[in-house]
């Protein structure tokens, strides 16, 4: 089987999965499981199978980058709904990640985008505490054709990526590498038929799964030259899982 048939048929499976979780056990569950490194996964997995573990390792200070960048528009939006429409505070969400993706990416600093995406998760977990204990297992519907999109859109960022690799650099690549493509649309559309109530449930747990994705990252710059692509991927997911789980129960009653 080869690798194009491999994106083909892993990637959206693994939309589709998510996607049906959320709905089984509700919008908490659906921001933790969604907030995982799971486009990260397949795209750094096919990066290191494509480009060789090197060009994977250097790609992680991107994704870091990516992280705090994405940590800052999940706040922006929670925020500015407060006064504008869903409408307009996509549109600026997706101007406003733009802007945070090019000015944390261009300092090209692992530390300070960890710092600060730990510092925004922080901020996050406290703005949200009192909206968020609702969600924890509560069914918002979604279009029928919201599942098929993610699974279309999250195979097309990774072809899109992996395809273009020679031309974006390990940098650029790194940076696309977390975009939450379940994530964004999860909540949107979560905030739109279950209100700012259900919204907080979701950019909570996403970004509590922000530091298991952080995790991932680190585990794999330290490990890929040594173990090699595959082994490394499996113990960098199993580590974010752990670290998600574990974060999720202590911030549960926070």
């Amino acid at each position: 089987m080869t690798a194009f048939t491999l994106k083909l048929l892993v990637t959206p499976l693994l939309m589709l999965f998510i996607s049906l979780a959320a709905r089984r056990w509700g919008t908490r569950v659906g921001g933790l499981l969604s907030g995982l490194p799971i486009t990260s996964a397949l795209v750094m997995l096919f990066l290191g199978l494509e480009q060789g573990t090197a060009f994977a390792s250097m790609a992680v200070p991107g994704a870091l980058a990516g992280i705090a960048a994405i940590q800052a528009t999940y706040l922006f939006y929670f925020l500015i709904t407060r006064r504008v429409s869903v409408l307009f505070g996509c549109i600026g969400a997706l101007a406003f990640y733009g802007i945070a993706a090019v000015v944390i990416g261009s300092l090209g600093a692992p530390l300070f985008s960890i710092g600060v995406a730990l510092v925004l998760v922080a901020v996050i977990v406290w703005v949200t505490a009192s909206g968020a204990e609702t969600g924890a297992a509560c069914y918002v519907p979604m279009p029928r054709w919201i599942i098929p999109m993610r699974m279309l859109t999250a195979t097309l960022l990774l072809l899109a990526i992996t395809a273009g690799a020679d031309w974006l650099g390990p940098g650029a690549s790194g940076l696309l590498a977390p975009i939450p493509i379940v994530a964004w649309p999860l909540a949107v559309f979560t905030h739109v038929q279950g209100g700012r109530h259900e919204l907080a449930a979701i950019v909570r747990g996403n970004s509590i799964g922000a530091i298991g994705v952080i995790g991932f990252y680190l585990a794999l710059d330290s490990l890929i030259l040594q173990w090699g692509i595959a082994l490394t991927i499996g113990a960098a997911v199993v580590l974010a899982v752990l670290v998600t789980t574990v974060l999720a129960s202590l911030l549960k009653k926070v």
